[in-house]
């Protein structure tokens, strides 16, 4: 199992126009990956009770499953929303605080923040378990959330603000090195593999939506 993006330009009937799939792909999975993609259908914007055509950036999870042939290939759409930034799709970890460290000090967050037309990113609310840990981690993700970037969103060219969330968990690793992980559990590519630790944020209100049934 493996992740992967694809920048989809929508038009104003919900059909994918236009795929870019990341070049590091074996042809063969991308081929796979863009003939599903063409099949589905998404519900196109509306601007002015009109439908509009658009541009959004899928996350996808494909899985190879061993058949007597070889691989059975099969894909798991898990969302519309921004582009990342970098080219492996993950957003960089915030970092652990140093006073977290000394008083050997974990959690987990809930981080949802907006992502604005420049890309920029705009921390909107944090919730953390335990509470008592919050001032210690509050900062680090404020200045996580102000260096994070996106490729926004396009509705009738131009770009848009999109929501977003994301979980954060705080733990202290073996030999005394820490780090900062984002975890998110779902079931994933038809229950042909475990989808692991995930770093990638999830859009609360993409102007995109994928018709059930529809491709």
């Amino acid at each position: 199992m493996f992740q992967t993006r694809a920048a989809v330009s929508i038009d104003a009937m919900g059909r994918p126009t236009d795929i870019q799939l990341p070049e590091q792909l074996p042809e063969v999975v991308a081929s796979f990956v863009r003939n599903q993609i063409t099949q589905w259908r998404f519900v196109p914007p509306d601007v002015d009770g009109q439908p509009r055509a658009g541009k959004t950036y899928l996350t996808l999870g494909v899985c190879a499953a061993p058949v007597s042939e070889g691989y059975q290939l099969a894909i798991d759409y898990k969302g519309a929303g921004p582009g990342a930034w970098r080219p492996d799709g993950r957003s960089p970890p915030p970092q652990y605080p140093v006073e977290a460290v000394k008083q050997q000090a974990g959690g987990s967050g809930l981080v949802q923040f907006v992502v604005e037309p420049d890309g920029s990113a705009t921390l909107e609310t944090v919730e953390f378990k335990p509470a008592r840990s919050r001032r210690l981690f509050q900062q680090a993700i404020e200045d996580w959330v102000e260096q994070l970037r996106f490729m926004p969103e396009e509705v009738d060219g131009k770009p848009v603000r999109t929501r977003m969330r994301m979980p954060l968990h705080f733990e202290r690793r073996l030999r005394g090195t820490v780090a900062a992980n984002a975890k998110v559990d779902k079931p994933e590519c038809m229950a042909l593999m475990k989808q692991g630790d995930d770093q990638r944020p999830v859009a609360l209100d993409s102007p995109f939506r994928r018709l059930e049934g529809g491709g």
